[in-house]
């Protein structure tokens, strides 16, 4: 049944991805388009961070308010360097323990970045992620891309690229099939503003890992 719609879906080995499949997602990424892609985590909607009409699709799609901010993925920290106003220690030292991997850190947002993916905050998440397909397409783009999960907003995280598929059929200009992701489990997000450890979100990576990295100085965020 699902089958039936127009939607690309691009089937790309996950460990060793195809180079020309690769350049295929980033050109379309490029060229102001929204893909379905596979994290270590879920599955994610991916566009240009600093392409606006894409962004602004992205938000359509998901049927997310616009006063949510919407995390990034970049290739290395000179990527993450195009969109934090600056780089704090502790930033460095959980870098340099968790990247690539699933942990987000919040920066101050510099000021090249959409006000749309920083919501009300003046900030902006941003992970080096740990899946092949997702650093290759990085380093084809050349630009940090957006990762908010490939789902309608409160609806249950897509770990396969036949469930991005239900939920948006056509309305993508591709769905990359990477095969099924590990979990249904996000990126854990941290701030690191001011070189002050805040926990936003805990999820693949939990808080007594992080203060083995830099201390037991790292707050949470009660929701409720």
């Amino acid at each position: 049944m699902i089958r039936n719609t127009k939607v690309n879906i691009l089937k790309i080995d996950p460990i060793h991805p195809e180079l020309k499949k690769i350049s295929k997602a980033a050109e379309i990424i490029l060229n102001g388009g929204v893909i379905g892609y596979p994290t270590e985590t879920v599955y994610g909607l991916g566009a240009n961070a600093f392409n606006s009409e894409a962004v602004a699709r992205i938000y359509s799609l998901k049927k997310r308010e616009t006063s949510q901010a919407i995390l990034l993925i970049a290739g290395n920290l000179a990527h993450v360097a195009q969109i934090a106003a600056d780089i704090p220690d502790n930033a460095l030292k959980l870098a340099e323990q968790f990247w690539p991997g699933p942990l987000t850190l919040v920066f101050q947002a510099g000021p090249s970045v959409n006000p749309r993916l920083m919501g009300a905050s003046g900030t902006i998440g941003v992970r080096i992620p740990g899946n092949k397909i997702c650093l290759d397409m990085l380093n084809a783009v050349g630009v940090p891309i957006t990762s908010t999960s490939a789902n309608i907003s409160g609806q249950q995280n897509p770990v396969s690229a036949q469930e991005v598929l239900k939920y948006f059929g056509k309305k993508l200009d591709l769905i990359i099939d990477g095969g099924e992701t590990p979990s249904r489990i996000p990126s854990t997000v941290l701030s690191v503003v001011k070189n002050q450890a805040v926990l936003i979100r805990e999820g693949s990576i939990i808080k007594s890992e992080i203060e083995k990295t830099i201390g037991k100085n790292v707050y949470e965020i009660k929701n409720g």
